[in-house]
């Protein structure tokens, strides 16, 4: 019982005063209206009402059934002052520490953003500061702290800045495509049909990956004289380059080689016709 009560009010005057106005069943009869906050204030305090008025502790029990009453009309309802209550100096600093946590609490938006936590955090400082200034049950003063504690820090998990989310990672860079190969007739650097179809596919590909570069090689197959086929490979690639500018790709990105039977795609004897060694192969370079 807070020590101020004890100045004002004698014993037995206290208890007659508390039976004839039962405030504690007025708190139990209640309809709590308001936020989630004070109906969760309203519970908590009816219940130390209850456990006061069992203990025959009639003036506690109704400082916490008028705060009860006041939660169920939606009313602002402070904790416990501190300097309200007469309590061994030994008590003071941690209780001061703690209802100054609940208050910055409570001013930062806790009734909203953790409105359960926070009423019980406020319940159970109040039980705490109302058990320490009796102090005569340490149980019930450890319950009501750790209770507190318990609840704040659920508060302050509510009340810590939620982190960022990390940016998502950048997307892996699109893999450029294989060597493109344009096939050509038997002598010739003439574009043919499927040639052209093959040209567009790779006017597509360079508008998509942005190559940096773009390699155009040529190459014949192994029928003719070596010197006629370096000759021959330049000039089908000289026909893929310009069908490529025609389409809108750089001059300035198209390097071109002449690598005529040198670099067959399939092996041969000197002098055999080979259709897949008469080609123009193209390759993007990142």
């Amino acid at each position: 019982m807070r020590g101020l009560k004890f100045v004002l009010v004698a014993g037995v005057a206290a208890v007659t005063l508390s039976a004839c106005t039962d405030r504690y069943q007025a708190a139990t009869d209640a309809q709590p209206s308001g936020s989630s906050f004070t109906r969760e204030l309203y519970k908590g305090y009816v219940g130390l009402s209850g456990d006061e008025r069992s203990e025959k502790d009639w003036g506690d029990s109704d400082l916490f059934a008028d705060k009860a009453l006041s939660a169920a009309d939606g009313k602002s309802v402070a904790p416990e002052e501190v300097g309200n209550w007469d309590l061994d100096a030994e008590f003071v600093e941690d209780l001061t520490t703690a209802h100054d946590r609940l208050a910055s609490a409570l001013e930062n938006g806790a009734s909203n953003k953790a409105p359960t936590s926070a009423a019980h955090a406020q319940v159970m400082f109040d039980c705490w500061i109302q058990e320490q200034e009796e102090n005569i049950q340490p149980d019930h003063i450890a319950a009501c702290r750790d209770g507190f504690m318990a609840a704040m820090a659920k508060v302050d998990a509510a009340l810590a800045p939620k982190a960022k989310p990390a940016p998502a990672p950048a997307p892996a860079p699109m893999a450029l495509p294989d060597p493109f190969a344009i096939y050509f007739d038997f002598d010739s650097d003439v574009l043919t049909v499927d040639a052209k179809a093959e040209i567009s596919v790779i006017v597509a590909a360079i508008k998509k990956h942005s190559p940096s570069k773009v390699i155009v090689a040529g190459h014949t197959d192994t029928a003719g004289s070596s010197e006629y086929n370096q000759n021959l490979a330049g000039k089908r690639a000289a026909a893929v380059v310009a069908a490529l500018e025609h389409s809108g790709v750089s001059a300035y990105m198209v390097k071109s080689q002449y690598l005529g039977e040198n670099a067959p795609a399939v092996k041969t004897g000197d002098g055999i016709s080979e259709f897949r060694n008469r080609r123009v192969v193209v390759t993007l370079v990142k």
